[in-house]
């Protein structure tokens, strides 16, 4: 896993390592008040680097593109290169036309994302794909940063589910739901209450000392709270899925998970406790918290995308399903078909 992570980061560990190196010849007296010498150093900083970078990782599935580790570079080479001794002094004057171009690029994909949004938002959901899925996708081809794409799907899921989808999507008989007998709405309901309620028991008591702290710890727990009841919602409006091929985990605002029938080594029913490891993922946002009812064995790892931008690759997955026999019953009719 280790060695996963650095093959994959590697060309931004050497970009970041490089810039340090070029940041800190640049501070030495001799070289920052040399025109040559800074305006070289400069270059290399601004433009060498992030093309190297470029070469290196165009072959791999990265977060980061040049676009935004040479925008990167922009913003921070101010703070350590002299403006006044330096051949891209002009380049220093005129950023705020660079940041604005980065706004300009920022909307575009924002009206990109909407009209991706608009497009297949309103078609019709069908067993295969729901609300969550469609937005999830529409960012996936509006933002090509892997993981901001995945964040902001949580995030934009979290506003939509509490403030836009009010009508469930109608249920088959292949679709199962998680929230009518596990408890996990009487749970989240008091969560929510103790959130306002410690949100309004620590404004009163700093408000009168610090209004900005309590100001920005009243934003917190708003933004928690929207969180809490969108993936609520979520968990109310999305159903597992098992059809001729495959098994589709649906679970608040966790992303869909398809598991190809054949992958699957053993489903059973499974309440006990469970010991946290590398190779199992629960969806569940709280955790142990929350119920669970059953377990799947995979005869070998899968990628799992949890919330947050966090991947993991188990082989046990444990999650809660109303209907329990009849969708272990309905699975391994696949299985055997």
């Amino acid at each position: 896993m280790k060695n996963k992570f650095i093959k994959k980061y590697l060309p931004l560990l050497l970009f970041i390592i490089v810039q340090i190196i070029i940041a800190g010849i640049s501070l030495n007296g001799n070289f920052r008040n040399d025109y040559k010498y800074s305006s070289i150093l400069t270059g290399l900083f601004l433009f060498l680097t992030p093309t190297v970078y470029h070469l290196l990782s165009k072959n791999t599935k990265t977060t980061f593109t040049y676009w935004f580790v040479f925008y990167l570079s922009i913003k921070i080479s101010p703070f350590i290169f002299t403006t006044d001794n330096n051949f891209f002094k002009i380049l220093f004057e005129y950023k705020i036309y660079l940041n604005i171009a980065f706004l300009i690029y920022l909307l575009y994909k924002t009206i990109v994302f909407i009209v991706e949004l608009k497009k297949r938002l309103f078609q019709k959901n069908t067993e295969t794909i729901d609300d969550f899925s469609i937005i999830s996708n529409s960012l996936g081809q509006s933002i090509k940063f892997e993981k901001l794409g995945k964040l902001l799907t949580f995030e934009i899921c979290s506003f939509y589910y509490c403030f836009i989808k009010w009508v469930k999507n109608k249920k088959n008989d292949n679709q199962f739901t998680t929230n009518n007998n596990s408890g996990i709405t009487a749970l989240y309901i008091g969560l929510m209450i103790a959130s306002i309620t410690e949100a309004f028991a620590i404004r009163s008591i700093l408000i009168s000392r610090n209004k900005t702290a309590a100001i920005v710890l009243l934003v917190l727990h708003l933004y928690i709270l929207i969180n809490l009841t969108g993936h609520l919602k979520a968990i109310h409006y999305r159903y597992h899925l098992v059809s001729a091929k495959t098994v589709v985990i649906r679970y608040g605002l966790f992303e869909t998970l398809v598991i190809p029938i054949d992958t699957i080594a053993s489903i059973k029913n499974f309440e006990g406790d469970y010991t946290k490891n590398k190779d199992l993922v629960k969806f569940a946002l709280l955790g142990k918290l929350e119920p669970h009812n059953i377990a799947i064995e995979l005869k070998e790892k899968r990628t799992v995308n949890l919330p947050f931008g966090i991947s993991r690759q188990p082989t046990t997955i444990l999650l809660y399903v109303d209907e329990i026999h009849d969708f272990i019953n309905t699975i391994n009719i696949e299985t055997s078909a």
